[in-house]
């Protein structure tokens, strides 16, 4: 799909049904090519590090990089799943689909199930043979990924062989065996809190590049804030924080409205486990998954994201500080690193973060509930509030962190340029008898091969 084609979601989903075909021949492409390999799709709509990844791209193609992203049909969520799945569907018997999304080309290995443990290894198979074939006919400048099964240890390695960077784009805890990263060339992260921890666990540096967001993707045209938005009320972002604070609110400010929106995390489910009833929470609307955010950051007055787990940068805060919204987070990842300025950090108890099934306490909401009191009623200290904000908007301008990704790889691009010296053999020992004669002929040969390599 073209640019002036009409996208299939919004703006940023453009993978047509239409454009779901084999990919044919490409003729020669001189331009600084930059490859994403891995199995899990950055079309993936409820993926945080997929949004980010696929705007990196785009804002590497806008420089007249060639970049090129080879996945697979697997996702995170079923809801981030249904535009490449129905794509997928006008096209059956084949392998490989094609879609060009704001000038990245796609090429999306068909699997039969959606989930990375259930990819077979027929179509991993199919997902090698892709590779190798872009780095023979193609020669990508550097190839990006994340993951550490065998299928991406081997990328890595087969890309290293072959003397091309691998760039590990690492922005979440979950890693713990250091084996996974054996053969990157660089390692870069989101945020500073983020290669800290990798520091402390491997001993290994990463280099923080922040966050990639496209504010024409995500920026409200038009801003009537009238809600307190709380992001998918799953159990990592903290909706047993969330949950006892909304009802609280209830009791003692019911003109204080609240929207969740749910993703990944599902309403009903939290409901289920913390034993609330729907008619608890008059004062909450929730929708469902949304494609397209700029609605609800236009409602926003104020997010909240109080989640309970290393959060390495959540695309939520600098998507809601570009829109002028503060943030209202929990100190835990890289979430006051990138709220600065621009709303309150709160400390959770650590049962609050370890007992996830459990509700917090009135204790622990009641400072949250003050501050969102205050941004409610407060109109001269909401306004000073919302500067701020704007003042730390600046520092994810999308043109900076593409800068800082540049600078991070441009070393170790220019290493795998320079000419490799071909190693010098000491000469072998004369041959003191024919056995030792066949020695030194065949070491004279390997000697030889080595010149000429």
């Amino acid at each position: 799909m073209t640019e002036k084609q009409q996208p299939l979601t919004s703006p940023e989903n453009e993978a047509a049904e239409s454009q779901a075909v084999e990919v044919a021949p490409v003729p020669p492409d001189n331009r600084p090519s930059i490859l994403f390999c891995a199995p899990m799709s950055i079309l993936d709509i409820t993926s945080g590090a997929a949004l980010s990844m696929r705007t990196l791209l785009s804002s590497l193609a806008a420089r007249g990089f060639r970049a090129v992203a080879l996945q697979a049909q697997l996702f995170d969520s079923a809801q981030g799943a249904e535009h490449v799945i129905k794509a997928g569907e006008t096209a059956k018997g084949k392998n490989i689909l094609r879609a060009m999304v704001l000038g990245v080309e796609h090429l999306i290995v068909v699997t039969k199930a959606t989930k990375r443990p259930d990819m077979t290894s027929t179509e991993e198979e199919i997902f090698l043979r892709k590779f190798r074939e872009e780095l023979k006919t193609r020669k990508p400048d550097l190839i990006i990924l994340w993951g550490g099964l065998l299928l991406e240890m081997t990328l890595m390695r087969e890309a290293r062989e072959a003397g091309i960077p691998v760039v590990f784009y690492l922005v979440n805890a979950g890693y713990k065996n250091q084996e996974t990263f054996k053969y990157v060339s660089r390692v870069v992260t989101d945020t500073e809190a983020t290669a800290k921890l990798y520091r402390e666990r491997f001993g290994m540096e990463c280099q923080p590049v922040g966050k990639f967001i496209d504010p024409k993707l995500i920026q409200a045209a038009e801003r009537k804030p009238e809600f307190i938005t709380f992001i998918n009320p799953s159990f990592e972002k903290g909706v047993n924080v969330f949950m006892p604070l909304a009802r609280l609110a209830a009791q003692e400010c019911p003109e204080i409205r609240f929207l969740v929106v749910q993703s990944r995390g599902r309403w009903a489910n939290a409901l289920h486990v913390y034993k609330f009833k729907p008619t608890d929470f008059p004062n909450v609307k929730v929708i469902g998954h949304q494609q397209n955010m700029k609605p609800v950051y236009g409602a926003t007055k104020a997010l909240l994201l109080p989640s309970v787990w290393h959060e390495s940068g959540a695309r939520v805060i600098p998507e809601s500080l570009i829109n002028g919204i503060p943030v209202l987070a929990s100190n835990t990842g890289g979430s006051a690193e990138l709220v600065g300025q621009g709303g309150m950090i709160f400390d959770l108890p650590d049962i609050v973060k370890d007992r996830r099934d459990l509700a917090a306490t009135e204790e622990v909401v009641r400072p949250w509930l003050e501050e969102i009191k205050r941004i409610w009623h407060d109109a001269d200290y909401y306004e000073a509030l919302v500067k701020k904000v704007a003042l730390e908007a600046d520092h994810h301008d999308i043109q900076r962190s593409t800068d800082r990704f540049l600078e991070a790889v441009r070393p170790v691009v220019q290493q795998s340029k320079r000419p490799r010296p071909v190693p010098v053999l000491p000469a072998p020992a004369p041959a003191k008898d024919v056995k030792s004669a066949v020695k030194h002929a065949l070491a004279v040969k390997q000697q030889k091969k080595a010149r000429q390599r």
